[in-house]
C-alpha cells in the first residue's frame, strides 16, 4: 500500500504555517500543489514531469518543507508509472529531509515508498528493512494508520517469499491494531487487512474461510482504487477455484480497468497476467491469452518488475507448452527459473520447475522430467516445512498435489520400478497435515517399517488417483507389488453409481458392485492365505464401501471373505501406541462411557431441517453394557452433556460410544459436529465440533463408535482426504473408530451395534467383529441384507486389536465360593488330625 492521502492535508497545512512566517517561495507551493491535485486525477505523468521540473528549483531554496513535499509527491507518481529505480532515490531523499524536519510520521511513508520500490524490484530483504524502520517510527510517533499499513506491507513480502506464516501474524497484528486508527481510515484499512487474510487464506488452499473474510467486507465504506482492485483480483481466484471462470474474467477486466485508471503499473501488470490466465486455463483460448500475457511481460520489463517479469514469462512459458511450441516454452520458463531463483519467489520456483518438467516429459526425457519434478517437490516442501501450526498446513498441497501426480505417474512406469521408492512419494504425496498431527515433522514411512505392520493375512492396499490413471500398491508382511491403470471416462461414473446405489437402497447395486470390484481388485494376487484387507483410498475411492465390493471371478462379496480395516495414511502403523497390557479386567472397572439419546433442545442454532426422534438410542447403550460387562458411564437424555466428554474421563477407557445425532459440514470441517444435550435445561443444543475432537485425550481409548449419521463424511481436500470425525479421534489417541458413510436409520442401527459389540465381547477383533454384524445383516434374508443398512459402517484404524475381556461376576462367586470350599475343607483336615492326636 501507498502513502495516505492524508498527508497531502498535513502538508499543506505546514506550508500555510510557513507561509505565514514568510519562509517559503509561494510560486513554489503552489505548483507543487498543483502537481499534487493531477496526480489525484490519475494524470502521474505530467504530475511526475512537473515536480521534477520543479525540484532543482527547491534544492537550491531554504524551504526544505516544500522540497520534501514535492519529493514525496513525485516518489508516489514514479512508483505508479514504474519507475523504481527513480522512486528509491526521490523517496530517500525525501525521508532525509523529513528526519530533519522532525515529522517522523511523513518520514515513515518515505520509508514505505521506498519499501514498495524495493518489492517492485525484488530486492525483498531491502523492502523488509524500510518497512522495519518505518514500523519503528509509526510506533514512536503513535501513528496508527501507518502501524497497520506497516504490518500489512510487511506481510505481503513474506506472502510473496511464501513465509505463509509469518505473513499470518503480521496480518493478524494489523487487525487486532486496528482500534489504533483513526476513525476516518479504520474501515479502509480493516478491509486492507481482511483483504489479505482472505488471499493468504486462498493461497493455502482454504477457500471456505477466504469466503468468511469476503464475506467481511461487506461495507459503504470504499478502498483506495489500487485497494479495490486488489480485492477483486482475489475474489477472481476465488471464483476460478470455485468453478466460474466467466465471473473471474469479469473481475479482473474490471481490475485492470481500475488499476490503469489509478496508474497503478504493478497492479496492471498482475491483471493482464491474470486474465492470461482464464483464457488459457479455463476458456482455453490461447491467442487471447499469448495477448495478455505478453502485454504484461512488456509492462513489467518498461518498468523493470522483476516480479512481474518472472511471472509473465512462467505463464507464458506454460501457455507456450500447452500450445506445443516446447523450445519457446522451455526458454520462457528457464527465464523465469532464474529470475525466481534470483529473487527468492519460491512458488514461482516449483512452478517453473514443475513446467520444465512437462516440457521434458513431452520430449521424451524422463530423467530431464524426473529430475525437475523432484526439485519442484523439493520447493514446496521447503515451504510447508515453514508452516508451523495444522491450521495453516491443512489444505496446504491441494494445488500443489498435481506436482506430486505426475512424479508418481512418472515413477510407477520406470522401468524397473522401485516400489519402495513410489511408496515413500505417494504416503508423502498424502495425508500429511493429519501425519503431522500424528508425530510433528516426521519423514513419509519406509516400505520397510510399513511392512514389519502387517501381520501374516492380511493386504495393505495403498491406493493413489491422478489425472492420467491410477497406482495401486498391495504390502503384505513379506511381499509387495504394484499395479496401474489408465485413466478411462467411465470410472468416476462407475464409482458414483456404487457409492449412490449402495447409500440410497437402490435394487440395482450388484452390477455397480461387480464393475468396481475389477476395477479396484482385479489385478490383486490371489492367495487363499489372505483374512484381512487394511484399504488406503485416495480421491473418488473415499467414497467407495470396499466391503460391499464384489471379489473378481466370484459372486462373493468383499466382506464374506474379509475382515475390513481403512486407513487415512500408513504411517498411521508406525505411530507410538502401548496397547492395553490386560487382556481381562475386573468386572468393578470401567468397560464403557457412552452417550445417547440427548434431551432435544428448544433451539437447534446451527440446524436447518428437523432432527428426527432417536427412539432406540437409550435401549442401543443399555445393551452394549450389558454385552461388554464391567463397569458402564452411562450419560442419557439431559445428562448427555458435552462437559462430561471433555473434563478427562474418556482417558484409558476400552470403548467410547455416542448414539445421537451428528452433522458432517463438506464445507467446512470446523463446522462438522455431533449434537449434545443443553449444558443448562431449556437451553439451546450444545455441540461436540470436529476440531474440538482433535482437543480431547483419548490416551489408551481401544475404540469410540459414533452411531450417528454421515460420521465418516466431510470435506475431501485433494492431497488430504476426508476432513472427518475418524481421523480426528485417531489424532486424539483412540486406536480406532466406527463411523457411517451415510444416513443410517434408528433402529437397524440398534440393532446393527448389539450385534457387533456381542462379538466384540466374544474376544472377536475390532475388524473381525464388525464383520460379523455386517454377515449377520446380510444373511438374514430381511431388508436389512441390503448393503444400505451395513456397509455404511467402517472401521478405521486398529483393525487386529480385541477389547480386554470382563471376569464375570459369577465367575468371582464361584472363586469365592471354591475359597471358602476349600478354607472349610482345609479347617475340617486341621481339626481331625487333632483329634486323632489328642486320643493319640
Amino acid at each position: 500500500m501507498g502513502r495516505s492521502p492524508q498527508n497531502s492535508i498535513v502538508g499543506i497545512l505546514l506550508l500555510l504555517i510557513q507561509l505565514s512566517g514568510g519562509a517559503t517561495q509561494p510560486a513554489a507551493a503552489v505548483r507543487v500543489d498543483e502537481a499534487v491535485r493531477l496526480q489525484h486525477a490519475g494524470k502521474n505523468r505530467e504530475a511526475l514531469r512537473a515536480l521534477r521540473d520543479l525540484l532543482p528549483e527547491l534544492r537550491i531554496s531554504v524551504d526544505r518543507a516544500t522540497l520534501a513535499r514535492a519529493l514525496a509527491a513525485a516518489t508516489d507518481a514514479a512508483l505508479a508509472l514504474g519507475e523504481y529505480q527513480d522512486a528509491l532515490l526521490e523517496a530517500d531523499e525525501a525521508f532525509t529531509l523529513h528526519q530533519q524536519l522532525g515529522q517522523k510520521a511523513d518520514a515513515a511513508w518515505d520509508l514505505n515508498a521506498a519499501g514498495l520500490a524495493n518489492l517492485y524490484l525484488g530486492r525483498y530483504d531491502a523492502a523488509l528493512e524500510r518497512y522495519g524502520r518505518a514500523l519503528a517510527l509509526d510506533r514512536a510517533s503513535t501513528d496508527g494508520d501507518g502501524e497497520v499499513t506497516r504490518l500489512n506491507n510487511i506481510g505481503n513480502v513474506h506472502f510473496i517469499q511464501g513465509r505463509y506464516a509469518d505473513a499470518l501474524l503480521m496480518y493478524q497484528d494489523a487487525l487486532h491494531g486496528l482500534d489504533r486508527t483513526t476513525p476516518r481510515s479504520r474501515e479502509r484499512l480493516r478491509k486492507m487487512t481482511v483483504s489479505n487474510l482472505a488471499a493468504l487464506s486462498q493461497r493455502l488452499g482454504a477457500d471456505e474461510h477466504a469466503l468468511d473474510f469476503y464475506a467481511q467486507l461487506a461495507s459503504e465504506e470504499t478502498m483506495q482504487p489500487s485497494e479495490e482492485a486488489q480485492l477483486l483480483v482475489n475474489q477472481g481466484a476465488l471464483c476460478r477455484r470455485l468453478g466460474d471462470p466467466v465471473k473471474a474474467l469479469e473481475l479482473y477486466q474490471s481490475e485492470q480497468q481500475l488499476f490503469t485508471r489509478a496508474g497503478h503499473r504493478d497492479g496492471e501488470i498482475g491483471a493482464w497476467r491474470n486474465i492470461g490466465i482464464v483464457y488459457a486455463l479455463d476458456l482455453v483460448d490461447y491467442g487471447r491469452a499469448l495477448h495478455a500475457f505478453n502485454v504484461g511481460l512488456e509492462l513489467a520489463h518498461a518498468s523493470a518488475n522483476r516480479r512481474g517479469e518472472t511471472q509473465a514469462r512462467l505463464y507464458r512459458g506454460e501457455l507456450l507448452r500447452r500450445m506445443g511450441r516446447q523450445t519457446d516454452a522451455d526458454r520462457d520458463l528457464h527465464a523465469a527459473l532464474d529470475a525466481a531463483v534470483g529473487g527468492g519467489l519460491v512458488e514461482e520456483q516449483w512452478k517453473a520447475r514443475y513446467s520444465m518438467g512437462l516440457v521434458r516429459q513431452s520430449q521424451g526425457d524422463r530423467r530431464g522430467a524426473r529430475d525437475a519434478f523432484e526439485l519442484a517437490i523439493a520447493a514446496i516442501e521447503s515451504v510447508r516445512s515453514d508452516l508451523r501450526t495444522p491450521a495453516l498446513r491443512s489444505e496446504f498441497l491441494a494445488d500443489k498435489r498435481d506436482v506430486y501426480d505426475a512424479l508418481i505417474w512418472l515413477r510407477a512406469h520406470e522401468q524397473p520400478v522401485v516400489i519402495a521408492d513410489l511408496f515413500r512419494l505417494i504416503e508423502q504425496s498424502r495425508s500429511r497435515a493429519w501425519q503431522d498431527r500424528l508425530q510433528a515433522n516426521a519423514p513419509p514411512p519406509s516400505l520397510g517399517a510399513v511392512q514389519t505392520k502387517v501381520p501374516p493375512g492380511t493386504l495393505l492396499l495403498e491406493y493413489w488417483t491422478g489425472s492420467a490413471g491410477m497406482a495401486l500398491l498391495w504390502i503384505s508382511h513379506d511381499a509387495d507389488g504394484l499395479v496401474t491403470r489408465d485413466a478411462l471416462p467411465t470410472d468416476a461414473a462407475a464409482i458414483q453409481e456404487l457409492a449412490g446405489s449402495v447409500s440410497r437402497s437402490d435394487s440395482g447395486w450388484r452390477t455397480a458392485s461387480a464393475t468396481v470390484g475389477n476395477m479396484l481388485l482385479g489385478a490383486l494376487p490371489r492367495r487363499s492365505d489372505r483374512q484381512a484387507l487394511w484399504i488406503v483410498a485416495d480421491g473418488p475411492l473415499y467414497v467407495v464401501p470396499f466391503e460391499a465390493l464384489t471379489v473378481p471371478a466370484s459372486t462373493d462379496l468383499v466382506i464374506e471373505r474379509f475382515d475390513v480395516a481403512y486407513l487415512p495414511s500408513a504411517a498411521f502403523l508406525l505411530r507410538a501406541h502401548t496397547p492395553s497390557p490386560w487382556s481381562w479386567t475386573w468386572p468393578w472397572q470401567r468397560q464403557l462411557v457412552a452417550f445417547a439419546n440427548p434431551t432435544p433442545a428448544p433451539l437447534y442454532p446451527l440446524e436447518t431441517r428437523p432432527l428426527p426422534a432417536l427412539r432406540h438410542a437409550t435401549e442401543e447403550v443399555q445393551r452394549i453394557a450389558r454385552a461388554l460387562g464391567g463397569a458402564a458411564d452411562l450419560h442419557m437424555g439431559a445428562d448427555a452433556r458435552k462437559a462430561w466428554v471433555r473434563d478427562g474421563r474418556l482417558r484409558s477407557v476400552p470403548v467410547v460410544h455416542f448414539a445421537t445425532h451428528a452433522v458432517a459440514d463438506t464445507r467446512d470441517p470446523d463446522r462438522s459436529r455431533i449434537l449434545l444435550a443443553p449444558p443448562v435445561p431449556d437451553g439451546p443444543a450444545d455441540y461436540l465440533f470436529l476440531r474440538e475432537i482433535y482437543d480431547l485425550d483419548l490416551t489408551h481409548v481401544g475404540l469410540v463408535t459414533l452411531s450417528a449419521c454421515d460420521t465418516e463424511r466431510g470435506k475431501i481436500v485433494r492431497g488430504e482426504g476426508v476432513e472427518g470425525f475418524s481421523r480426528a479421534l485417531l489424532a486424539a489417541g483412540a486406536s480406532s473408530a466406527v463411523t457411517t458413510m451415510w444416513d443410517i436409520s434408528d433402529q437397524p442401527g440398534a440393532e446393527f451395534m448389539a450385534q457387533f459389540y456381542f462379538q466384540l465381547a466374544k474376544g472377536q477383533s475390532k475388524a473381525g467383529a464388525l464383520r460379523q454384524a455386517k454377515l449377520a445383516f446380510l444373511h438374514s434374508g430381511l431388508a436389512w441384507a441390503h448393503p444400505y443398512y451395513w456397509a455404511a459402517y467402517v472401521l478405521t484404524g486398529d483393525a487386529s486389536d480385541t477389547l480386554p475381556r470382563v471376569v464375570p461376576w459369577r465367575v468371582l462367586a464361584l472363586a469365592v465360593l471354591a475359597c471358602i470350599l476349600l478354607i472349610s475343607v482345609a479347617a475340617t483336615a486341621r481339626r481331625s488330625t487333632t483329634l486323632r492326636r489328642t486320643r493319640g
